[in-house]
């Protein structure tokens, strides 16, 4: 429907679905209803102590003024103390904006890069903003199914044309849990050099993953590949620090330097405070992140037990912390079969039509709430699934 007034840049993105499913949840909450939230996709822990200490110490010390618009130096010094040690990769701090959260480092990025008439690829399923993010850029996105990633990347140079920009790549991945192997991720690095283009790691949940995968890099890492890929971080997921709005863009130094101009259009700086308190999550022992991932893992099991014994088909989570069940067999679409689960066995998911055209027939399950409670949460999904 045409808004009068309202731009045709505005009017061509589109509400999350995400958001709409666990609104729709909340509302019958606040209605009294008992509802198992395993929607959401952050973690239900509290913000580590150490890292609360660090950022009301921060207050207590005078923190609240403007500070640089990259972000504190004490942070971006931090950031890059991360990337060589996770990654690899050596970032001058001149390389790193701090952001609000993930979700500007991806609006910077992909702002930065594209023009009108521009391509940017990006794998199916798919997080619920990056068509919106390519539209505003006034670049065409070109889906990709995200096992042809995985298992036949030698078959994306079909989709690069002479006007390939950029793709935008997550992993592990986001609603599907899957991991991009290192073989793949050489490829289109090969790829990336040979027909000039950008890669754009949203590396949101680098930091959890479940098996033993000696494979996972960072394609930045790879030889040639620094000058040309785009690192996204957050403290959402591996920190618990959802709600705190705090992430980071690395890549290379003259195109960050255009992006922070951008940024600087947005907001004057990121929160001053919140930096301390981020500083210390990077550079202080890593004990809390080890421990939330475990119990992440014991619950991905837990899930995947129940999904085994519906006979129901998935494709294991290697890490993040979602499952993405097939649906097919149940003759309904996901937001049917979303709608059905929430109103019968009261029981919040999002529909798999919410990551894409190729995210239809599955639905997203979140593990990230307490272990009862998904046990809960998935008895009620068994003996309801059984009725159909």
């Amino acid at each position: 429907m045409f808004i009068k007034g309202a731009s045709q840049r505005v009017q061509g993105i589109y509400f999350s679905k995400i958001r709409e499913m666990t609104e729709k949840a909340a509302k019958m909450k606040r209605e009294g209803i008992d509802i198992i939230e395993l929607s959401q996709g952050r973690p239900d822990f509290d913000t580590p102590k150490h890292i609360i200490d660090a950022t009301e110490y921060a207050l207590q010390r005078g923190l609240v003024h403007y500070d640089m618009s990259a972000g504190t130096i004490g942070l971006r010094e931090a950031i890059a103390y991360r990337m060589k040690e996770d990654f690899n990769l050596q970032f001058d701090i001149s390389e790193i904006i701090v952001t609000i959260g993930a979700a500007e480092a991806n609006y910077l990025v992909t702002q930065a890069l594209l023009d009108p008439g521009d391509e940017m690829i990006v794998p199916d399923p798919m997080y619920v903003y990056y068509p919106g993010l390519a539209f505003l850029g006034g670049a065409t996105m070109v889906s990709i199914p995200l096992d042809t990633v995985i298992c036949d990347p030698e078959k994306i140079e079909e989709h690069v044309t002479e006007k390939t920009k950029a793709i935008l790549l997550t992993s592990p991945h986001n609603p599907t849990g899957q991991v991009i192997p290192k073989k793949s991720l050489e490829m289109i690095a090969q790829l990336a050099q040979k027909r000039d283009f950008f890669v754009i790691s949203d590396d949101i949940y680098y930091k959890m993953i479940y098996e033993d995968r000696d494979d996972y890099i960072n394609i930045g890492s790879l030889p040639n590949m620094k000058e040309r890929t785009f690192v996204i971080g957050s403290f959402s997921k591996t920190y618990a620090m959802d709600g705190w709005r705090i992430g980071y863009l690395a890549g290379p130094k003259e195109i960050m330097q255009q992006a922070l101009k951008m940024h600087q259009h947005i907001l004057s700086c990121p929160n001053t405070f919140v930096q301390e308190g981020a500083r210390v999550a990077l550079t202080s022992s890593q004990a809390c992140v080890d421990d939330m991932v475990k119990e992440f893992d014991r619950r991905r099991k837990l899930m995947m037990s129940y999904f085994d014994d519906m006979g129901v088909s998935y494709k294991p989570p290697q890490g993040a912390f979602y499952l993405f069940p097939s649906i097919k067999e149940f003759g309904m679409n996901s937001v049917e079969f979303c709608n059905f689960l929430l109103t019968k066995a009261r029981v919040a998911v999002v529909p798999g039509s919410a990551f894409g055209e190729l995210g239809e027939g599955f639905v997203r399950f979140s593990y990230t709430t307490n272990y009862e409670t998904i046990k809960e949460g998935m008895e009620r999904v068994k003996s309801t699934l059984v009725e159909l």
